[in-house]
Parts: C-alpha cells; structure tokens; sequence
C-alpha cells in the first residue's frame, strides 16, 4: 500500500479541544481534522478529497498562557459590559467602534445613562433614540391587535357581509405590512449594528518542541499533489503555529509479517479502538495517564464533516469522530490484523490508519 510519510518539527502549538472555552485546552497531538484540513489548505482544495489518516509523535513540555478575550454576546444587554458599534452588523471581527462601558458588573443603563462611561456620545444617542422607536412602534402595534378583535367580532356578527369581513381583514393585513416594513427599516436593520461586547481574561494551553510523523493514503492524484504542494504547508494548529518539514516522501506500507519491539521508542499515537479490539492480544500498549480506556486516554477524534442547514439559514458541521486510544505501543506481534507498518532508514513506524 503507498503512502506519504510526513515527518514534521513545530516549535509550539495549541491543538484546541473545541469543547474548551475559559482554557482552551490542546490535544496531545493534532486531530485527523486538522491534518487534513492543513493538508486541504496547503493543496489548494475547495472540496473534500477523502484521505486516511495515522498521527504520531511528541512533545517536550506543556505550558498555559493568558490572552484577553473579546466575546460578542448573543443579545444586546442595556445593564452591562461594552456597547459597541460593528462596522458590518453580519461579520464578528474587530471593526467595530466602542460607544460606551459599564462601570458595574449590573445595574447599570445605556440608555438611561446610569453608571456608565460614555465613548461616543453621537452613537449612544442614536442607540437611544433606536431605543424609543421601538416602543414607539410596539405600541403603534397594538392597534392591529385590536383590529384582531373587531374582526373576530364582525365574523360572529350575522348581519355584517362576509365582504366587509373580507375588506376588514384585508386591511389588518396591509396595516401590518406597513408597520412590519418600517420596524424593519428604521430598527431592526440599524439597531443590529449595536452589540455587547465582553472582555476579560482566558487562558490556552501550548505544547513545545514538538514531533509529528504523519501518514496519509489516498488516491495517487491527490498524492501527486501533496508532493507538489508541501511547500505550501505552513502551519498545522492555529494560524501561528508554524511547521518545518523535515521529511516528504513516498512510502510502501506493508503489513505486520514480524515481532515489533518499540521499547526504545517515545512516540505515542492515535490508535483507533477497533485496532486494539481486534488485536489485544498480540500487542502491549503503555500509556503516560492513569486509567482510562485499556491504559491508554480515549478520544472521540474528528476527522471529517458535513454541513448541515440549521434555524435562520445558519449552518454548521457535523463530524465523523473516530474513538481512538491515545498510548504508546510496546510490542505488536507477528500477524495483527489490519495494523500497518513502515520500515524507514530511521526505524519502523507503526501506521494506524483511520
């Protein structure tokens, strides 16, 4: 079977657990999802080109840091945090324009001016004045419901014509329109430029001095283009986590026809469960945690996705994890099953494709 063997040296990376949000925990090594989608990235694809996967390797130390996070909140709050101003009401970045801060965690009122520190006063006063249009046009709204009511009471009137009920409700309906149009324009489109921003401190994990041996198989095409485009393999993590390739080459994976002693061997790796089920008893796996699944620390890993549709025309990804042990092996006896090894100038790799 060919593959491509990858070997891979990065200084530091966060390799995020998305399930993480004060401290944004690290994997111990990247995620299929992440090779794959650095590998994408580097060739240039748009579109999926399904790919297997096998990730080993290690790491020198683990390290937390502190950064300052900006989180836009899901509603607009009038008592707290930060009002600002997004230049595109569609787009979460740091276009935006501060408007005013609160002094106190609650209790405070932009709009009402109460312990607050006033940025810009033109946009709080726009903020204020979108304010009063809304209650101005909620309580021009409730002469539709009222109308509701009359309707309701000239359907049950037999000596009203059904015309003159059908005219009534018509002209509910357009009333309606008109209302719906104007909230639309003269709030809701402008007023969604407002948002709440939150500040405070978070904190990351890093990993340092750290060594990947990565294998991939696929088709030959898409081989023929990872080969081209490894130059364009600039980070493997996040944007700044910067990689050195150290190796790129073709290799033939055979299976395992020998005894396998890793005793001197440091590196650990993904093993998918189904490898260890199938066989436990030709094979010794150590592990750097306590406990766990068959002394080793288990993962629901993802690797890849599709896009579903969701409420509002917003989407998101749905991932195909892969359950993995996260150890290292020992030994692997003559004939596992399914088990794939490379033999190198630098030694064996076991290659555990997922």
């Amino acid at each position: 079977m060919k593959a491509i063997r990858l070997h891979i040296k990065q200084n530091s990376a966060n390799y995020k657990k998305e399930e993480t949000v004060q401290c944004r925990m690290t994997y111990p090594l990247p995620p299929y999802s992440t090779v794959i989608g650095a590998i994408h990235k580097a060739c240039g694809y748009t579109t999926y080109h399904p790919m297997q996967v096998s990730v080993q390797g290690k790491y020198g130390s683990l390290k937390t840091k502190m950064y300052k996070d900006d989180c836009f909140l899901n509603s607009l709050n009038d008592d707290r945090n930060t009002l600002v101003k997004m230049k595109n009401p569609d787009m979460l970045s740091s276009a935006y324009q501060v408007v005013a801060t609160a002094q106190k965690t609650q209790g405070n009122s932009f709009e009402n001016g109460i312990t607050i520190n006033v940025i810009n006063a033109e946009l709080l006063e726009e903020y204020r004045f979108l304010k009063r249009t809304k209650r101005r046009i909620d309580k021009h709204k409730k002469i539709i419901n009222k109308m509701k009511v009359q309707l309701k009471e000239m359907k049950a009137d037999a000596n009203i014509s059904a015309d003159e009920v059908k005219a009534f409700d018509k002209r509910i309906k357009h009333i309606k329109a008109v209302y719906d149009e104007y909230e639309r324009v003269k709030h809701t489109i402008p007023y969604s430029h407002f948002r709440t921003l939150a500040k405070g401190p978070k904190y990351y994990e890093i990993l340092c001095d750290i060594e990947l041996v990565i294998h991939i198989v696929t088709d030959d095409n898409t081989m023929n283009d990872i080969m081209e485009n490894i130059g364009n393999l600039t980070a493997i993590g996040r944007g700044e986590d910067f990689v050195e390739v150290l190796e790129c080459a073709q290799t033939e994976l055979t299976e395992v026809d020998e005894d396998v002693d890793y005793e001197k061997d440091d590196f650990d790796v993904y093993m998918p469960v189904e490898y260890y089920e199938e066989n436990q008893s030709d094979m010794d796996i150590i592990s750097k945690t306590d406990g766990g699944y068959a002394g080793g620390t288990k993962y629901f890993m993802p690797k890849d996705y599709v896009v579903e549709q969701i409420k509002g025309g917003m989407r998101k990804r749905v991932f195909n994890r892969v359950p993995v042990i996260f150890c290292q092996i020992n030994y692997l006896d003559s004939g596992c099953k399914g088990i794939m090894l490379d033999k190198s100038e630098n030694g064996i790799y076991t290659v555990l494709l997922a």
